[in-house]
């Protein structure tokens, strides 16, 4: 047998991430997760709200604790006094989301998007943000510090 070049490889294609489509739902813990929903107060660790339509949703005082929010639409949410840790945000939309005194602590926020948020008091202390979009102005509001920022520096203490 010849020991020959190797073939050649097939050119790398990207496939496209699946994007979420506006009014997609799924039941939890026995309630409707869509546009709207109430979901205040409420112990949601490791609960799966990937890839849902939640605009408009209320998530105040509740906890996330290792949730998964990737690809979640939740744009004008209200997630104040929440408690995200750990969870997982990747491409999460929370444009105009209400974030007021939240805890983001160590959440994969990478390539998510924060425009138009309410960050006061936020704090996103260790959370890894890589190509994450916030307002300009941001870090003056909320607490970045060990947070991987959004162009690839960490965040001071």
């Amino acid at each position: 047998m010849a020991c020959g070049n190797p073939p050649a490889k097939a050119p790398r294609t990207t496939t496209l991430q699946p994007t979420t489509k506006l009014g997609a739902t799924r039941e939890i813990q026995g309630k409707t997760a869509g546009p709207g929903a109430d979901f205040s107060n409420m112990d949601l660790s490791r609960e799966n709200f990937a890839d849902l339509d939640l605009t408009g949703a209320n998530f105040s005082g509740s906890s996330f604790n290792k949730a998964y929010l990737s690809r979640a639409i939740l744009v004008n949410a209200n997630f104040t006094g929440a408690d995200v840790g750990g969870s997982n945000m990747y491409r999460a939309d929370f444009s105009g989301a209400n974030l007021t005194n939240a805890s983001f602590l160590g959440v994969n926020g990478e390539e998510a998007i924060f425009t138009g948020a309410i960050i006061e008091g936020t704090s996103f202390s260790y959370a890894h943000l890589l190509r994450a979009v916030f307002d300009e102005g941001v870090s003056d509001k909320a607490d970045f510090s060990g947070a991987t920022m959004p162009d690839g520096t960490m965040g001071k203490p």
